[in-house]
């Protein structure tokens, strides 16, 4: 073969053609690759965010066992001592930002003294706020550290002049108000009726020193307080602390987030408000038996406070219903398999935003003063939540109201006499 025939067949080969369009193929199919990868990204996601916690929810049990709530009565109509309006506006808030969720309030003389977020229970007296003892330790701040930080709830100042306290996880306390020392009278660890307390809550003290105080629930600690709506199982009760044999023992149970405690005027019966039924019932101390004080209320009862002035009883609203407007309350009542799925991936958050989602009433913060048969007769509120924007409690001294919160930052104060008739 000649040399000249090799040059003429090498040119039909076309080496370097080939190679090219083998090239070309190799981008092609890179670019449907990089596109397959981005779908197969982007469903990888979807199954992480989407499928895999809906799986989760519906696999993993719930941490409740709910129950459907019953009797949960139709939220009433604003109309005679409800008609809307604006007069708590006319309070100021006052140590703001010195306090952070002050429930409970006792006025004794010019000293004010007032439980907080951080355990503290705090003296104020004369512009100055004072912590004067805390019952648990550190770490504090933030509601997860509350089990060991210690979170005063209900306070009253007995005839000798301590301050009694009901701490949530800790138990009932004598405070000496000048030195800070204070005395166990209950510790929460010991259990009644055969029950250990995980949450008390308010409390009252008769003549006889006897201290009437509510144990919300013996499953679920304050920091999980959603959780005993959620649930919805009534093992909320009444407790007795005997000052003489020094024994604590079991009044009643079976309320559904046990709350405040007041004796009636003439101390014949405790009035226990049971917060997620949305009324206030009534033990007699003598008959042993319970009944319904007041029902139907526009919202859940928090503390109840006697106003010797008026002869009359004032009751703070953690949560306002009203007819006509959305309430997540009724809407879960029966559904208890919804509560059940709401438990898995519940936060405290989780539960503001409801409320807040639902917070459609005419008025945002509410204070109810109730006759001797139950009755109300008035109510103050603040219609857009501006400058009280919830009420735990009211305590009266001296012409002068204040109302206790347990998720704000400030206490507030309002003198009657800017309210006509008041």
């Amino acid at each position: 073969m000649s040399s000249e025939g090799a040059r003429l067949r090498r040119p039909e080969k076309k080496y370097s053609d080939t190679s090219k369009n083998s090239n070309e193929v190799t981008e092609e199919d890179a670019v449907k690759q990089a596109s397959q990868g981005w779908i197969y990204r982007f469903f990888q996601a979807l199954i992480l965010t989407i499928v895999i916690p809906i799986v989760a929810l519906i696999v993993f049990p719930s941490p409740i066992s709910p129950v459907e709530i019953t009797g949960l009565p139709e939220p009433p109509e604003f109309t005679g001592a409800l008609t809307v309006n604006d007069l708590l506006s006319n309070a100021e808030q006052i140590y703001r930002g010195q306090v952070s969720g002050p429930e409970s309030i006792v006025v004794d003389g010019d000293h004010i003294y007032t439980g907080t977020a951080d355990g503290w229970v705090n003296d104020i007296h004369q512009g100055t706020v004072k912590k004067l003892v805390r019952f648990g330790s550190e770490p504090c701040g933030g509601i997860e550290n509350e089990n060991t930080c210690g979170r005063p709830l209900g306070m009253r100042m007995d005839k000798h002049g301590f301050l009694i306290v009901a701490d949530a996880y800790f138990g009932l306390f004598q405070v000496n108000v000048v030195t800070g020392d204070y005395t166990t009278l209950y510790s929460s660890s010991t259990p009644v009726n055969g029950k250990t307390p995980k949450f008390l809550n308010d409390l009252d003290i008769d003549d006889d020193g006897k201290i009437y105080f509510t144990d919300t629930s013996t499953k679920w600690t304050r920091n999980n307080f959603p959780m005993v709506f959620l649930e919805g199982i009534p093992d909320g009760r009444l407790l007795m602390y005997d000052p003489v044999t020094k024994e604590t023992i079991q009044l009643f149970e079976g309320l559904l987030f046990a709350n405040g405690v007041q004796l009636t005027r003439d101390k014949t019966a405790v009035l226990v408000a049971e917060t997620s039924k949305f009324r206030i019932m009534k033990f007699d101390l003598a008959t042993k038996n319970l009944s319904v004080w007041s029902d139907r209320l526009p919202g859940a009862p928090d503390n109840i406070r006697y106003c010797k002035t008026s002869g009359t009883y004032w009751v703070g609203l953690a949560l306002i219903t009203q007819q006509g407007k959305p309430s997540f309350t009724h809407f879960l009542a029966n559904r208890p398999w919804v509560r059940g799925v709401i438990a898995k991936v519940f936060t405290i958050n989780v539960f503001l935003t409801l409320k807040d989602f639902f917070a459609k009433t005419d008025a945002k913060a509410m204070a109810l003063e109730l006759n001797s048969e139950g009755t109300i007769i008035r109510s103050l509120q603040d219609k857009n939540g501006v400058v009280i924007k919830g009420v735990s409690e009211v305590e009266h001294a001296d012409g002068v109201m204040y109302f206790g919160s347990f998720n704000a930052n400030y206490v507030g104060r309002l003198y009657r006499k800017r309210i006509p008739g008041l």
